[in-house]
């Protein structure tokens, strides 16, 4: 299946944000706004921003990193992988990407979750078990700001009346929404609330994927749309190196430390538990004739933009880059 323009595979990284606290910040920022501007220089489609609070990393937070990143992302696509609506306003959010669209000349996309982490919504005094109901309603609100028209809604969480928004965005309806889903009933919802399901493509079971898949695009049916249009994004775990073994080499004491500051969260625990299984299943560290052979699978799924964090904790700029430059190099070709 290609994409919906009919181009092939798009292929977009991570702006993986999130370093120890002791580090120099403005010193990873300066890397990583190089990083990006490279990827638009070899091709990459777009550039994804991520969203915690309190995080046990000094996490620079994803609306303000987007608009950093427009001058150096040519391009390519700017979005939220992902942004924790069940913590924001609505009109908050219609506004900020509103104007983001404004500001990149119309090349935002909102991706969206629920989130999971306790002290997330411990911190904004919201209870967890409303996070669903939350993210149906805030995605309602903000489609329905975007067409300018006055939006009333006596909504549970976000009552409004004759509100509209002081800037309306530049992509007519706004910006496109992706919405990343784990669960069986949140892949439906995405089919029902958003223009992509934004897949996670790191679960240690093979037959995760395929059948999600599968109950997404029923989802797609029972909402009237036509699964063949739909953008297919999946997010990976990716280094590329001239072998195997030297990409398993280089990148996998870096994945190994990330994980493992991830596993402090409970929600996560498994990935330290179970890291060997998710390195063997789930991280493509590869030689390209490697990556082509897992991509091509995910392809075959029918997935169409591949999304992956080009480093993790502590590796150097240098061998990111060198990752970027040689999969542009001997990948893209297979796939467009």
């Amino acid at each position: 299946m290609t994409s919906p323009s009919g181009e092939g595979m798009r292929f977009g990284i991570m702006a993986s944000h999130q370093y120890p606290h002791a580090d120099d910040l403005g010193a990873h920022l300066r890397d990583l706004f190089g990083t990006v501007e490279l990827a638009a220089e070899l091709g990459y489609d777009s550039v994804w921003t991520i969203n915690h609070f309190q995080s046990n990393l000094a996490t620079p937070q994803p609306i303000s990193m987007m608009a950093s990143l427009i001058p150096y992302s040519g391009e390519m696509t700017l979005g939220t992988g992902i942004l924790l609506l069940p913590l924001f306003h609505p009109v908050h959010v219609a506004e900020e990407f509103a104007t983001l669209d404004h500001l990149s000349g119309g090349r935002v996309v909102l991706g969206v979750g629920a989130g999971y982490r306790e002290n997330e919504f411990a911190a904004f005094g919201i209870d967890p078990d409303s996070r669903f109901r939350r993210l149906d309603e805030s995605l309602r609100l903000i489609r329905d700001l975007w067409s300018g028209e006055p939006v009333t809604s006596d909504g549970e969480f976000y009552p409004l009346q004759d509100a509209t928004i002081g800037i309306r965005p530049l992509t007519p309806g706004g910006p496109p929404i992706w919405v990343g889903a784990g669960g069986k009933k949140a892949v439906r919802r995405a089919a029902r609330l958003g223009d992509a399901w934004y897949a996670p493509g790191n679960s240690p079971s093979k037959r995760f994927l395929p059948e999600h898949v599968e109950i997404y695009d029923e989802a797609l049916v029972e909402a009237g749309k036509d699964p063949a249009r739909v953008e297919r994004p999946v997010g990976v775990e990716l280094y590329c190196a001239p072998t195997t073994e030297r990409a398993v080499d280089v990148a996998l004491p870096h994945a190994r430390t990330e994980y493992s500051t991830y596993a402090e969260y409970p929600a996560l625990r498994w990935q330290r538990d179970r890291f060997d299984e998710l390195v063997v299943n789930t991280l493509l560290l590869g030689s390209p004739d490697a990556l082509i052979e897992r991509i091509g699978a995910l392809r075959d799924l029918g997935f169409n933009h591949l999304i992956f964090r080009p480093g993790w904790l502590g590796m150097p700029a240098e061998q990111v880059r060198a990752s970027l430059r040689l999969f542009a190099t001997e990948v893209f070709p297979a796939f467009r």
